[in-house]
């Protein structure tokens, strides 16, 4: 090993030298945690952007292979997470990949697919890495790799932030894909018919024709004591009312079957 590497266990350098460091144990376990929440976010992500129509239902006849399809996209991302010479979680950790030959180099696309492909036996991985003085897992000693702290990373505070807009924007997808999530299952379509069948609320969907608000709480056991709910606003914000749709799930043929419809005036529903 070079000796101008330094684990960060290692006593500070003199005030002005510029030594490469070996990222430490910590922060690679943790840009992994990182690489992970990121991947599961995604996956999520890409659930909720391409649900089918009547999704509920169909969960129903699912096997393992929607399982399957799930966590492998998670293993797709984190497969390819290294393909810019670093994971997002390194690069908000501000950490880099090089050659243990080279510093200054970075492997090639080839070795840093190999070295993830390990991550499946991440068990024995972390074991090694714990073990290792320089925090080497065995992807980094097959593959002659060093994990080092980035000299050119981008200041701490820009990385917060860096790390803050991708949650935003997760936690934004999440909210704005919400909606069309709950409008494609069964359930609602259901509800929503019924309601607007419903004779006392004709003329507020006259007035206005949006369904707002919706929530909805689905139990996909049949003949349960405790009903589906589908919960909507219908009319105006403030003088409109709340409508609760009660259902329970039928399994042949599979489809909801409406149970009761509650109304209330938005004055008269508590906070």
């Amino acid at each position: 090993m070079n000796s101008t590497v330094k684990p960060e266990t290692e006593s500070r350098q003199p005030a002005g030298e510029n030594r490469l460091r070996v990222s430490s144990k910590g922060k690679r376990l943790f840009a992994l945690l990182l690489d992970f929440i990121f991947s599961l976010l995604l996956a999520n992500t890409l659930v909720q952007v391409f649900r089918e129509e009547h999704w509920d239902l169909v969960m129903q006849s699912r096997d393992l292979s929607a399982l399957v399809s799930f966590y492998g996209s998670i293993a797709f991302v984190l497969l390819f997470k290294d393909i810019f010479g670093r994971s997002l979680g390194k690069l908000l950790l501000g950490m880099t990949i090089r050659k243990i030959e080279n510093f200054e180099e970075r492997p090639a696309l080839s070795v840093l697919l190999q070295r993830n492909l390990l991550l499946l036996i991440f068990p024995l991985e972390g074991v090694v890495l714990m073990r290792d003085s320089y925090a080497r897992r065995l992807a980094d000693k097959w593959w002659k790799t060093v994990v080092l702290d980035d000299q050119k990373a981008m200041r701490p505070t820009l990385r917060i932030l860096l790390g803050n807009i991708i949650l935003f924007g997760f936690f934004t997808a999440a909210i704005l894909f919400q909606r069309s999530g709950i409008e494609k299952t069964s359930a609602y379509q259901t509800a929503e018919l019924a309601i607007r069948a419903h004779p006392q609320l004709q003329l507020l969907l006259e007035q206005v024709s949006e369904i707002e608000e919706p929530e909805m709480h689905l139990d996909l056991r049949e003949n349960t004591k405790n009903p589906s709910l589908v919960r909507v606003r219908v009319g105006e914000e403030d003088s409109g009312k709340e409508v609760i749709v009660s259902l329970t799930f039928r399994r042949n043929p599979p489809g909801w079957e409406v149970l009761a419809i509650e109304i209330k005036a938005i004055s008269e529903v508590g906070d």
